[in-house]
């Protein structure tokens, strides 16, 4: 490989990184605020399918900022370094399965969502634990909603971008 074929696979890599970012803080914003002052949203479902289309460290980097960004805007940021650890965390599981994957969907993926929302639920209540102390069971119930709703967002949405064969698209497209 050349030194301007190198260029410009990292060059797309930081571009798609930087627009699923922006996705995931875009859709982390357009969210339905629930007690406690906690807030529902898909952004979680954006990170699992960036992580199965980019892998690491490019999925790392987008949910980090994408969820971090959208706690800073959205008044919330004392979760920020939280939720960019914890956003990290339940991409951890799609990229390892990503090199074996072949589409978005399977049976293995929609299960990787039951481990990413263990992680999004452990992750908030210490997170909540350390903030609210006794308030965070409190929060335990918008956690598991937000868990199940992302499951389910990533599974539509899954199926529809496999519907149109984005993940042979898009790998196309990176390695021009």
């Amino acid at each position: 490989m050349n030194k301007t074929m190198s260029v410009n696979k990292t060059t797309k890599n930081i571009c798609f990184s930087a627009m699923f970012a922006a996705m995931v803080f875009g859709l982390t914003m357009l969210h339905v605020p629930i007690g406690a002052g906690g807030y529902i949203h898909v952004g979680d479902a954006v990170i699992y399918v960036t992580a199965l289309l980019m892998g690491d460290p490019w999925a790392f980097i987008s949910a980090a900022i994408g969820a971090a960004c959208a706690d800073l805007v959205s008044g919330f940021a004392v979760y920020a370094i939280p939720s960019a650890i914890i956003k990290v965390l339940i991409a951890v599981p799609f990229v390892l399965a990503s090199k074996k994957q072949q589409s978005l969907l399977s049976v293995r993926t929609a299960l990787l969502t039951v481990i990413s929302g263990i992680i999004t639920i452990l992750g908030y209540f210490v997170t909540d634990l350390i903030v609210y102390r006794a308030g965070a069971v409190a929060d335990l119930p918008a956690n598991v909603i937000q868990a199940v709703g992302s499951a389910v967002v990533f599974i539509v949405l899954a199926f529809a971008l496999d519907r149109a064969k984005i993940k042979l698209r898009f790998e196309k497209e990176i390695e021009k």
